[in-house]
């Protein structure tokens, strides 16, 4: 997707309908196909929630261009079962 507007990201959280089982749903988001997260953003196994996962995600671009793609790359998606009903929310201010 494109962004609507510039905006300061200052967090990013995830959640699924369906928990990863066996391991972690992993997700890397990207702006014009380069990572904005120095650590990718997960949902532990059996957690519905990226807000309680063991290793937290870390902004390294916090800056969205306005107009900016966006895409949403899943990496990995759990083992014995995996995770469904993925969404990613972009948190933050808009800049003028």
């Amino acid at each position: 997707f494109r962004m609507p507007h510039a905006m300061t990201l200052t967090s990013v959280r995830a959640n699924v309908n369906t928990a990863p089982v066996g391991s972690t749903i992993i997700v890397d988001i990207n702006e014009g196909g380069s990572t904005i997260l120095s650590t990718k953003l997960s949902i532990d196994a059996s957690e519905k929630t990226s807000t309680t996962a063991a290793a937290a995600a870390v902004i390294s671009d916090s800056a969205l261009a306005d107009d900016g793609e966006i895409t949403i790359d899943i990496d990995q998606i759990g083992s014995s079962t995996a995770g469904k009903g993925l969404k990613v929310w972009l948190i933050g201010t808009r800049r003028i």
